[in-house]
């Protein structure tokens, strides 16, 4: 059996249980038991004998011997947004003038060298 490559693994740093939304979404679309389990706070053989006993929290996909959670469903489940928040873009700062918005006279005060 082989060991998951860690390098392509975006999942939180080891020990810290911490997935947010982002951090799943991260993951593609469909993701494995073993990382749902992480997400769920579940251990990877209670979370296969979720899978066996169609148990688990959310829809699985079943390709041969092969088992594939959707990341959707898992977002779903936890209640977070399916789509990223959509990101404000900031307006560049009007230009100024120095002139009276009403009267176009420069302000009294020091003239600029």
């Amino acid at each position: 059996m082989s060991t998951p490559d860690m390098r392509n693994d975006p999942s939180p740093a080891a020990g810290t249980a911490v997935w947010t939304a982002e951090a799943i979404r991260a993951l593609g679309t469909v993701t494995t038991v073993p990382v749902a389990a992480s997400i769920f706070g579940l251990s990877r053989s209670v979370a296969y004998d979720l899978v066996r006993t169609d148990q688990f929290p959310v829809p699985i996909l079943r390709f041969g011997t092969r088992y594939r959670i959707p990341v959707a469903a898992i977002l779903a489940a936890l209640r977070m947004p399916a789509e990223a928040p959509a990101r404000l873009e900031i307006a560049a700062a009007p230009s100024v003038d120095r002139t009276h918005p009403t009267s176009g006279r420069r302000p009294a005060g020091p003239t600029p060298p």
